[in-house]
């Protein structure tokens, strides 16, 4: 009992909580805190955890106790806190977010079960240092599609930590609509859903009218006549049954029911949807209600345009008129506004009794990477605050989830609240015991050479020596420097590796900030990132097509929105590789759909897109998955409009073309022949050494195949020389396997290479999936690096050292070093070899002349 007096003596003073559960954690990391305040809570850590230990009810909840019956939740032994977060920001208006994964550790740790999802309908631009719009007035934010396609595919990466039976349970909500632009709102939303089907069960948070974006040229109010022409996208959230969550401002200090006729609109015309309002309907920080005061003389002195009087009589009658509107509690602000006072609060719990199936909890928090757990924690702590105070009935519908479950039809049960309650009362401050975090990454400190620093690197591959050598620096490839390379103590590898596919066609990839690490380590200093402009389905276990024949692939944009995002989330001035960006979405099938899609794309990530490919003209490989058919011959000149439109950005194609099989070697060389003779002056990149695939494999002519490849190298050589803006690019293992791997069959290629030594790009055409290690990638490294060493120093200089990339990337500010000649030059070594070398010749030269004489 002393200690449920002392416990509740500390909630009634406000003290923070120090939300640290381990007793060795609590020692340093409530150093600033009062003693008593420590000691207390480490008393009630070792009561909770005793408690825990014998069974009794103040175990922390799992997703079982939601799908089983018989199970009850104990108020007077937990805190009270709800299990739904369902109004959660994984990602901030600008900058960087938390880790996905660390995210979802922070929902367990915190006991959150089930949550929403929401992305930021309107961001900050891509080049803007700011992760909240605050911080930045007179910034634009524009609503975007980015956090949708990010949190989606995140979620499909983080499949196997999801399935943890300490939850998260998530609900996708699609964030980007823009009232102020209805018309558009329909054909985004079906892109999204059929980019991830299934997976988006909510929309919101939209903004109606939001004062704080204001100063960003944004949330300013919906014009009211517009509200009817939403019907085309509402229409499609009722034949789904997908609630639409607002923002709407319910006033200020001047005029406190300002927007509301704003809202009743919207109610009145859509009574049918399901409509959330969020932040207990239209609190905001411009608008602060208060009890009534006696007088009107002190009202007015106080600005109070709105009393809590009228905000609760307010929302009660819009719950009685409007059966499907709810109202979330998010936002630590209804804490700080409301809850805080013991009469103002009142007001609000027996407006939520009154109405206990009407209401969902929230956070409201936006996680940015500066943001720690203990925020977290703290804006859970304040929004549950009220829960404290709810009936049985309106708690176990609110913080324990009914509503949430009936809202989204999940199919989980709250657990009813326990009729009797144990013998000690923990306050409301008592934190769930932890669940544990599964996976956690542990990362490794890189270090970065600066540009004068050199290292050694040695790498075992499967079937290649160990690598030794030393790697350039960024510094010696920018125009200015006068270093030199040396080819005679390095193995000629590349630095350019400008075929890259950063996601593979299905399953989770390696994490971004890894796959470029591996490309530090392994020397490469500028990479093309592709997509996979053909993904699986988003519910198939495969990362690989082949080994799933019968599935289907098909055009997506997934990858490339991911790969952007990735590229912002990481970006680090001054750090290798310098990334070019690939748009890899492209449906020649379709052609119609390209320049849309293109449009979209760079509006969302304006600046960042350079480049276009890998695109499939015909890859046999594809087949068996229902994609990668010849596109028809006939169709190629309705390509004019993106054509020209890539021409305009001066953005080179990739595009891979199987050059035959081995009944007809030269089957589909007509596809390729049209693009050429159609789009001339176009920049046409002709991947895998033009055409070679598993299904074409050259050999010498005395081996009597499909294609020699004499005859190989004849074609792509008048090619080269017929069309000045056709490049072929060197990437795939397989072209080792087909044609380096045997010197008298590579040498009619070096020789082709060295006669255009301006028209070849290097590259791995690796495919980041996580199940690679960094051995393989090494090892593909090694098979489509192996002929440079044979090359030229002119070929090598723009090949492997970038330079025809450079001009197709854009990237004015670098230029390849010249071949070191001499090494040396300029020292005392080089003096001590002229004149050893001088000193034998004399001797020689006597020698000689005794023998004549």
């Amino acid at each position: 009992m002393a200690f449920a007096l002392a416990a509740a003596a500390l909630l009634s003073s406000g003290l923070a909580f120090c939300p640290t559960l381990e007793d060795t954690a609590l020692d340093q990391a409530c150093d600033a805190e009062d003693s008593s305040l420590v000691q207390l809570q480490k008393q009630r850590h070792r009561l909770t955890h005793a408690l825990a230990v014998k069974g009794d009810r103040s175990s922390p909840l799992k997703l079982a106790d939601f799908q089983q019956t018989g199970e009850c939740y104990d108020r007077k032994a937990n805190n009270n806190w709800a299990v739904v977060d369902a109004h959660l920001h994984p990602r901030p208006f600008g900058g960087k977010p938390v880790a996905f994964s660390d995210l979802m550790g922070r929902l367990r740790r915190a006991g959150i079960l089930f949550t929403t999802l929401y992305g930021i309908g309107q961001r900050l631009p891509v080049d803007s240092s700011c992760s909240y719009y605050l911080d930045c007035p007179g910034t634009d934010v524009m609503p975007s599609l980015k956090n949708d396609f990010f949190n989606a595919q995140s979620v499909l990466d983080s499949a196997a930590d999801l399935a943890d039976p300490s939850g998260p349970r998530i609900t996708l909500s699609m964030s980007f609509i823009d009232l102020h632009d209805p018309a558009g709102n329909l054909e985004k939303m079906q892109l999204l859903q059929n980019e991830f089907p299934g997976m988006f069960k909510w929309v919101g948070e939209i903004n109606l009218v939001k004062q704080a974006l204001w100063p960003n040229h944004q949330g300013l109010p919906v014009e009211l006549d517009t509200v009817p022409t939403w019907k085309p996208f509402m229409d499609e959230f009722l034949k789904q049954d997908i609630p639409l969550a607002l923002h709407c401002d319910l006033g200020n200090d001047e005029n406190g029911t300002q927007f509301l006729p704003l809202m009743d609109k919207v109610l009145d015309t859509y009574p049918n949807n399901k409509i959330i309002w969020v932040h207990m309907a239209g609190i905001s920080k411009q608008l602060k209600p208060h009890l009534a005061a006696k007088g009107v003389s002190l009202l007015q002195k106080l600005k109070v345009p709105v009393t809590i009087e009228d905000h609760v009589a307010m929302i009660g009658k819009r719950l009685e008129k409007h059966p499907k509107l709810m109202i979330d509690l998010s936002w630590d602000i209804l804490y700080d506004e409301l809850y805080a006072s013991p009469a103002e609060r009142e007001l609000y719990v027996n407006l939520i009794n009154k109405y206990p199936d009407r209401f969902l909890s929230g956070s409201d928090h936006v996680a940015s990477e500066e943001k720690t757990e203990n925020t977290y924690r703290q804006e859970i702590k304040k929004t549950s605050a009220i829960f404290l105070n709810l009936s049985d009935v309106a708690f176990r519908n609110i913080a324990l989830g009914q509503n949430y479950f009936n809202l989204t039809g999940l199919n989980f049960t709250a657990p009813k609240v326990c009729s009797a309650a144990p013998e000690v009362l923990l306050e409301q401050e008592n934190l769930r015991a932890p669940h544990p975090d599964k996976g956690a990454e542990v990362k490794l400190p890189t270090s970065f050479p600066s540009s004068r620093q050199k290292k050694q690197v040695m790498v075992a591959t499967d079937d290649f020596a160990q690598r030794v050598e030393v790697l350039p620096a960024i510094a010696d490839f920018r125009k200015g420097s006068r270093s030199c390379f040396d080819r005679t103590v390095t193995d000629n590898w590349a630095v350019v590796d400008a075929h890259l596919h950063a996601r593979p066609f299905g399953g989770p990839p390696v994490p971004f900030s890894e796959m470029m690490d591996r490309q530090r380590r392994a020397g490469v200093l500028f990479t093309t990132l592709y997509g996979i402009g053909q993904r699986l389905p988003v519910d198939s276990n495969c990362t690989y097509y082949l080994d799933c024949p019968g599935t289907p692939v098909k055009p997506s944009l997934k990858n490339d929105f991911f790969n952007a995002q990735s590229v912002l989330d990481n970006q680090q001035p001054g750090i290798t590789p310098l990334i070019t960006l690939s748009m890899s979405f492209f449906d020649l099938d379709h052609p119609e759909t390209i320049l849309p899609n293109m449009k979209l794309l760079q509006t969302e990530f304006p600046g960042m897109f350079r480049w276009a490919g890998e695109i499939n003209l015909v890859k046999q490989a594809l087949w068996k998955n229902l994609a990668g058919q010849p596109v028809p011959i006939e169709s190629i000149p309705k390509w004019k409009q993106f054509m020209a439109e890539l021409r305009r950005q001066d953005i080179p194609m990739a595009i891979h073309s199987d050059l035959g099989d081995e009944v007809d070697g030269t089957k589909f060389l007509p596809l390729m022949d049209k693009v050429l003779s159609t789009y001339p002056k176009n920049k046409i990149i002709w991947v895998h050494m033009a055409g070679i695939s598993k299904q074409l494999d050259p050999k010498l002519s005395l081996l009597q195949r499909p294609v020699f490849i004499q005859q190989h190298v004849k074609l792509i050589h008048d090619r080269l020389n017929q069309y000045p803006n056709l490049y072929i690019d060197l990437s795939w293992d397989v072209l080792y396997d087909s044609i380096y791997h045997d010197s008298e069959e590579e040498k009619p290629y070096i020789e082709l290479i060295n006669k255009h030594p301006t028209r070849f790009l290097s590259g791995s055409d690796h495919v980041a999936a996580a199940a690679k290690t960094e051995s393989s990638y090494r090892n593909e490294l090694a098979k489509v690096n192996a002929i440079y060493k044979e090359l030229s120093d002119e070929a090598f200089i723009n090949i492997a050292l970038g330079g025809n990339y450079f001009k197709l990337a854009h990237l004015d500010e670098y230029v390849p070093p010249p071949i070191c000649r001499v090494q040396f030059r300029g020292s005392k070594h080089f003096l001590f070899f002229v004149t050893t070398s001088l000193a034998v010749a004399g001797i020689i030269l006597v020698f000689l002349l005794r023998i004549c004489l």
